[in-house]
């Protein structure tokens, strides 16, 4: 068992195409969703933790605020720099691991978006960012985990599907094993066939929610979906958490 999976994954030019559902408007519904639940100040200074290809750095710098970005693939940061090339004077991206970081500076909000979360093989390791991310708010300031509802998941887990995308047959096999939705990932293209794998832990509402008021976070809001539906716990395929220091 492979437990960095993440590494090759995320740094494969593949990942980008089996998830070009996740788009922009994803993204542009999850911040106005946002922006009517929190107060943020102008010129807010940002978080946006496991950036990616930056998708959520570029909206918030176009809504006017400051935005600090990383990743841990080197290939999503180019892309995120690529992506967010006409706003760089509002956003930093750099490359670091979610485990391992330390900022001089205190953010008015950090966002953890787009399952980024449950990657790691123990609870301590996974609540680390989560932790670390109290440190480093302001006091007053949002912290919103974007994370799968696991129990909407479990009653709806598709094991197998596959589809085409820029020429590439992508195979999935998905199975709950140990705590973990595993999924498996083959594409065959080019002559060639690779295959990835995704591990996530899952994690109850309950379990985080008594996770980070533990931490010190005081809940404000859970919501189900991007457009800010209440969450329900068998309904909702999202389990989106707003967290106030």
């Amino acid at each position: 068992m492979k437990t960095d999976w993440f590494k090759d994954w995320f740094e494969s030019d593949e990942y980008l195409k089996v998830y070009s559902h996740r788009n922009l408007e994803d993204a542009k519904k999850l911040t106005a969703t946002l922006f009517k639940k929190i107060d943020l100040p102008d010129n807010a200074l940002v978080l946006d933790a496991a950036c990616g290809n930056g998708r959520y750095s570029l909206l918030l710098s176009e809504s006017g605020f400051r935005v600090v970005g990383f990743d841990l693939s080197k290939n999503l940061l180019l892309r995120a720099k690529e992506n967010t090339s006409n706003n760089r004077e509002n956003i930093f991206l750099f490359r670091a691991d979610v485990r391992n970081l330390c900022f001089k500076v205190k953010f008015d909000l950090i966002l953890l978006a787009f399952t980024s979360f449950g990657y790691f093989e123990t609870d301590e390791e996974n609540f680390k960012f989560t932790s670390a991310a109290f440190d480093f708010l302001k006091p007053g300031g949002y912290f919103v985990l974007d994370f799968f509802n696991p129990a909407y998941l479990e009653k709806h887990l598709v094991t197998y599907s596959e589809k085409n995308v820029s020429g590439l047959e992508i195979r999935e096999r998905r199975k709950i094993e140990n705590g973990k939705v595993i999924k498996t990932i083959e594409i065959s293209g080019n002559g060639e066939v690779k295959k990835y794998e995704e591990r996530v832990k899952l994690y109850s509402q309950n379990f985080i929610v008594n996770r980070m008021e533990t931490i010190g976070y005081k809940i404000v809001d859970i919501f189900g979906n991007y457009e800010g539906n209440k969450f329900d716990g068998e309904k909702s395929e999202r389990l989106i958490i707003i967290a106030q220091k």
